[in-house]
């Protein structure tokens, strides 16, 4: 009696992880995960803070968790008047470039999950006050 009670409490259990995976997929809910994120680094050769960040702050998000997670990608210019010129901006990066607005500061981080930005930063302090953390909240 006890093997047949056992074996029908499977069976519920089993109908009832099938009816909720149903459910979910019916639904569109899924697990959370981890958000499909590029970084998109731009700056300029001619901008301090700029190089500030390449050469003190980079090197280690390069040897992180993080950075082997994501997408990174960087737009260069010899000059901060150029940061936005066609030269400098690959054809599949350009419409970001569309947002970002010819005031924008260097360096200048957007942290992009799913193909749409969901942050756009500008400044050395920004980097370890909102972009880093942010990564890493899409990473979780």
């Amino acid at each position: 009696m006890l093997t047949k009670l056992s074996a029908k409490g499977v069976s519920v259990a089993t109908g009832l992880l099938l009816a909720i995976t149903a459910l979910a997929w019916l639904s569109g809910w899924t697990a959370a995960a981890p958000a499909n994120v590029t970084l998109l680094y731009v700056g300029a050769e001619d901008c301090a803070p700029c190089n500030i960040w390449q050469n003190n702050q980079e090197p280690a998000f390069r040897q992180s968790a993080e950075f082997s997670r994501l997408a990174y990608r960087e737009v260069k210019s010899p000059a901060l008047f150029d940061l936005l010129k066609d030269d400098y901006w690959p054809e599949d990066l350009r419409a970001y470039r569309q947002v970002i607005g010819k005031g924008a500061g260097a360096p200048l981080w957007l942290v992009i999950a799913d193909g749409r930005i969901v942050m756009q930063r500008s400044g050395l302090t920004q980097w370890q006050e909102a972009v880093l953390p942010k990564i890493k909240s899409l990473l979780r």
